[in-house]
């Protein structure tokens, strides 16, 4: 059965590690979870514009306090119960943070998840449940069409951030990002 239009043939599919890490590079990028390939959403505007925001942000902050932001990396996940790849929209590492192990990323301090259009709010949870049980320190995960956010740190799972409230974390001492700002950047 061939795949759906603009997807790849190897989203869905069961494969051994070493398989998946033998496919082709593919935009959008190919995740490995639970034994399983996944190819995520395409970007719309509004995803992009989110990210681009939230890098923008994170980049003198990096500057800074040291540390380091990128986006759209794999992100080993060694100690996961199948070892996989996840790939996060925006991550930061804290200063002193091991990245990485050989040429392999290492789980962020920070994972950004943006939904898009065709990604659930439930499957982004999940994610970022998976990332944080496997070493993310915090995930916060945006809803650009809903303009919600939510916190994945410490004890808060899906802990909604108020309308006009800020994303921060212990984790980034200093850091603030006030949601009607990121949500501006969208109108």
């Amino acid at each position: 059965m061939a795949p759906p239009p603009g997807r790849s043939r190897y989203d869905g599919k069961r494969m051994p590690l070493a398989e998946y890490l033998a496919l082709p590079e593919e935009k959008p990028a190919l995740e490995y979870w639970n034994g399983r390939v996944v190819q995520k959403a395409v970007p719309h505007l509004n995803h992009g514009t989110a990210q681009g925001y939230i890098v923008e942000l994170l980049g003198p902050y990096s500057r800074a306090n040291g540390g380091r932001v990128a986006t759209e990396v794999h992100i080993w996940f060694a100690t996961a119960r199948i070892p996989g790849f996840l790939v996060p929209d925006v991550i930061y590492y804290a200063p002193g943070r091991q990245r990485l192990e050989g040429d392999r990323a290492l789980p962020p301090t920070l994972a950004v998840e943006v939904r898009s259009k065709d990604e659930t709010m439930a499957a982004q949870r999940q994610k970022c449940r998976d990332m944080r049980e496997n070493g993310v320190d915090v995930c916060w995960l945006i809803d650009p069409e809903t303009r919600t956010a939510e916190v994945f740190d410490g004890n808060a799972d899906a802990a909604p951030v108020p309308a006009g409230g800020k994303l921060e974390s212990p984790h980034l001492p200093g850091f603030s990002l006030p949601l009607d700002e990121l949500f501006s950047v969208l109108d």
